[in-house]
């Protein structure tokens, strides 16, 4: 297999579509006790941030406040490379994929809060954009945001 570590890179337009039509990422933080923690999380991105949104309280949540740096995958497989292969490991996988590192917060700003969830309810179930969401229910849900440090996008085709 070739290296292509720094031939099959994104560009910035790329890694922005993905980051915006991706559904699922996963989210890596640092347990206390040594082990990192994956969750698939639905997120948005906008402002050059990613945002997701769940319960206030959890592993993840517990993670966060322990250590802020954090990794988010995404990943989209859009084939098999098999046609005309007669060996099986020489069939390869068109990708795209991209690596984010940042640091992770939870939104206290109560309008912050209320556009990243309004960014959710857009891009998840924008039927119901015009439905009021309750003051309580957004104060009771944890967001949080990803400040990007860096970010690598790859693909192969």
């Amino acid at each position: 297999m070739r290296h292509r570590t720094k031939t099959h890179l994104l560009t910035e337009e790329q890694i922005d579509a993905l980051l915006e039509r991706a559904e699922v990422g996963r989210l890596g933080t640092f347990s206390q006790d040594g082990y990192p923690y994956i969750v698939p999380m639905h997120f948005v991105y906008f402002n050059q941030k990613i945002y997701m949104h769940g319960l206030p309280v959890g592993q993840k949540i517990d993670n966060i406040k322990f250590n802020c740096n954090v990794c988010f995958e995404i990943d989209e497989m859009l084939s098999l490379l098999y046609k005309d292969v007669q060996n099986p490991c020489d069939v390869n996988t068109e990708f795209n994929s991209i690596v984010v590192q940042g640091q992770a917060s939870i939104v206290e700003d109560f309008d912050e809060k209320q556009d990243a969830l309004l960014k959710v309810i857009e891009k998840f179930t924008p039927h119901l954009i015009h439905n009021e969401m309750p003051e309580k229910m957004i104060q009771g849900t944890a967001v949080i945001r990803i400040d990007i440090t860096q970010c690598v996008g790859r693909y192969y085709k």
